[in-house]
């Protein structure tokens, strides 16, 4: 693949044009080659079938529940572009080597079932389910079902859920508490991300994004939470694919830069669906099991489900002889949106486009580094020191300040390399002045100007933008429906914008740099008639 890579370069005569790709090539192949030192050793289950069969679950130390669309699946539908059928979910045995249906008939049904979540205690189970009949949104919806006895409960869908949006890959966190699932919620990319709900006060938040740390402008899915480590799936470079990577959350609240697990968990086609097995008991040669899945070549279907094992004991890669010296390269792209109507920030965003020109300061370990520029195609190559801190701070004229955080310190190191090439991206927006900007998932209790758990996330991020753009001023407005009188509806919009604002000042933001104005229903948010106005619009 390198060289097909190089010999396209060659052809345009931009061999650099495709460096990144080319470094990919060859590092994926110096860890396919490495593989033989690796402590995990891997191996297809019996209980795979021709179909495909994927996205394991441990139930018990040797059941899994999993997704296939084999076709002893549930209903009459039929995948368009394969043929096969919907899929359902399943309960392998692996003892016995039998497979049945699992959850019952509440759960399979005729719609497109799979991708399921338990709850470590048990007593909650989440799946996907994508809906095909033209009388309801037919995107994939995460739904919800309680332990009843020996059965589930009738499935919900989850209370975050929107139309027009594919929900799916569940996982709960070990406690319980926090919900992972990937999610197509960004007009500007609409592939998937990963966000997170958290269930407080018997309610299921609005969804939070994982952050550009993780979510790429690539595909990211499959997340699964194991002793605060998270494993999920991308197909943002790696080996070929979707690839597995880990990330754990640092104590600044982002998260690790993510790391590949390399062969033989990864290979050139796809692998996904990483999940430890809770219920493994480690031994003296072996420390943990656990599942994924892949199409790679040699297996029964189209994807099959691996079993692989963590041994104590494993062939140790050699140190090489003399000191191992080596540069580190980063690659900074600066991007801004682009919208549908160049003029409303609240019209469609269409995608993101390189930002010439951004002037970026640096510093090290808190100390001033370097002031410089990105280039025409909005990137800065650069060369960092090792086991240092960075901070880059972003602006252009016309828009708003941005900040990102490096470090060299924990790095995966290629020993083979002398380059060491790494890559992040930021965002800036642009500035709208004297425009209003819809501010999303910020929502009121019936009757109430309080501020609600998930508006503050939107309200964090906020305060981080003023604190990173000083000589912005802003007046926050709240608006509220006509169905009440025009003297209570003008008091209460008063009240929730002060809320806002005296939640900003609360996290550090100037009261003189804020100011509150509630419009009541002298400007309405949504259309509809007074009276006919649903708690949704």
């Amino acid at each position: 693949a390198a060289a097909s890579y190089i010999k396209a370069g060659d052809e345009i005569g931009d061999r650099i044009k495709y460096r990144q790709e080319i470094a990919t090539c060859l590092q994926a192949e110096e860890w396919r080659k490495d593989a033989v030192y690796s402590p995990y050793i891997i191996e297809n289950l019996g209980m795979n079938s021709p179909a495909s069969d994927y996205a394991p679950v441990p139930i018990s130390n040797n059941e899994i529940a999993f997704t296939s669309d084999r076709d002893v699946s549930t209903g009459d539908y039929k995948y368009a572009w394969s043929g096969n059928d919907f899929s359902d979910i399943f309960l392998a045995n692996l003892t016995q080597n039998s497979v049945t249906p699992y959850g019952g008939d509440v759960i399979n049904i005729d719609e497109n079932e799979g991708t399921i979540a338990v709850s470590p205690d048990g007593s909650k189970m989440v799946f996907c389910r994508c809906f095909s009949r033209e009388d309801y949104d037919a995107h994939c919806k995460l739904m919800i079902s309680e332990r009843m006895d020996q059965s589930w409960s009738k499935p919900s869908i989850l209370p975050f859920i929107k139309d027009g949006i594919n929900y799916r890959h569940p996982a709960f966190s070990d406690d319980g508490t926090v919900l992972f699932f990937s999610a197509n919620i960004e007009e500007e990319t609409n592939d998937y991300d990963i966000y997170l709900s958290q269930f407080e006060d018997e309610n299921w938040s609005q969804p939070v994004s994982l952050g550009p740390s993780i979510n790429t402008q690539s595909r990211e899915g499959f997340p699964f939470s194991y002793k605060d480590t998270l494993y999920f799936s991308s197909n943002a470079g790696g080996m070929g694919g979707l690839d597995i990577y880990k990330t754990w959350p640092l104590a600044d609240g982002r998260w690790q830069t993510p790391v590949n697990l390399r062969a033989p968990i990864n290979s050139g086609a796809d692998d996904f669906a990483y999940v430890i097995n809770r219920y493994f008991i480690p031994s003296d040669s072996i420390l943990e099991q656990g599942y994924f899945s892949s199409n790679r070549q040699g297996g029964k279907g189209s994807d099959d489900i691996y079993l692989f094992e963590k041994r104590k004991y494993h062939p140790v890669k050699p140190e090489p002889e003399e000191t191992f010296e080596y540069e580190i390269v980063l690659d900074l792209r600066v991007f801004q949106r682009q919208y549908e109507d160049a003029n409303d920030p609240n019209s469609k965003i269409i995608m993101r486009v390189p930002l010439a020109d951004a002037q970026i300061s640096i510093t090290e370990d808190g100390r001033e580094f370097k002031e410089t520029a990105s280039n025409r195609f909005g990137i800065l190559t650069l060369d960092l020191n090792p086991e240092k801190e960075y901070e880059f701070f972003v602006s252009h004229e016309g828009f708003f300040n941005n900040e990102l955080f490096f470090s060299t310190r924990d790095l995966t190191i290629d020993s083979t390399k002398k380059v060491q090439k790494y890559e992040e991206r930021i965002l800036l927006d642009k500035i709208f002045y004297d425009k209003e900007i819809v501010l999303e998932n910020i929502y009121y209790d019936l009757d109430e100007s309080f501020i609600r758990d998930d508006a503050k996330p939107t309200l964090d991020s906020l305060a981080n933008l003023l604190k990173i753009n000083p000589q912005i001023k802003i007046q926050l407005s709240s608006h509220t429906d006509c169905r009440a009188t025009e003297e209570y509806n003008l008091n209460l919009s008063q009240a929730r914008a002060q809320s806002a604002v005296d939640y900003l000042e609360s996290r550090g933001i100037s009261s003189d740099r804020m100011v509150a104005k509630g419009y009541g229903e002298s400007q309405l948010a949504v259309n509809c008639i007074c009276e006919e106005c649903t708690e949704e619009e």
